[in-house]
C-alpha cells in the first residue's frame, strides 16, 4: 500500500509540474531573466571593451552570453505571450523569420566568445559589432519598446 501511495504522490507532482511549466506568465518570466542575463553580460563586455578594464574578464562574459544564446530560442515557448511580456506577436506569427534572427544571434554570440579568446581587439572589435547587430535585428522587429 505504501508503495501504491508513493507511486500516486509521484505521479501527482509530475501532473503539477506540467502544469506550472505549461503557465504562460511563468514562461515569459524565465524568458525576462535569461534576455536580463543576457543584456547583463553585454553591457558588462561593451564597458569592459570602452574602459580597457577587466580585460581578463572579458571571455567569461563572452562565453556566458554565448551559452545563454543557445538556449534563447526555447524561451519563447507558444502560450507565453502574455500582456506584459515584450515579446511581439511576430515571434509566433513569423516563427522561420524569427528562427533565423535567433540563428543569426546564435552564430554572432559564438563569433564573439572566440574572438575574446583571441585577445586581438581586431578580431574583437568587430565581433562585438556584429553580435550588437544581431541583438538589435532582433529587437527591432520582435520586441516592444
Amino acid at each position: 500500500m505504501k508503495q501504491f501511495l508513493n507511486g500516486v504522490l509521484v505521479l501527482a507532482c509530475l501532473g503539477f509540474g506540467q502544469f506550472a511549466l505549461a503557465d504562460g506568465e511563468v514562461e515569459a518570466k524565465y524568458r525576462a531573466s535569461v534576455m536580463k542575463s543576457i543584456g547583463g553580460h553585454m553591457s558588462s563586455m561593451a564597458t569592459i571593451l570602452k574602459n580597457q578594464v577587466h580585460m581578463e574578464d572579458l571571455v567569461m562574459h563572452a562565453r556566458g552570453l554565448a551559452g545563454l544564446a543557445d538556449i534563447a530560442p526555447e524561451v519563447f515557448p507558444e502560450g507565453s505571450n502574455i500582456e506584459k511580456s515584450k515579446a511581439l506577436p511576430a515571434i509566433w506569427e513569423k516563427p522561420v523569420e524569427f528562427s533565423k534572427a535567433m540563428d543569426r544571434f546564435i552564430e554572432a554570440a559564438e563569433g564573439m566568445a572566440s574572438a575574446a579568446g583571441t585577445e586581438d581587439m581586431s578580431e574583437i572589435g568587430p565581433a562585438i559589432q556584429t553580435l550588437g547587430g544581431s541583438c538589435k535585428g532582433c529587437h527591432d522587429d520582435f520586441k516592444a519598446e
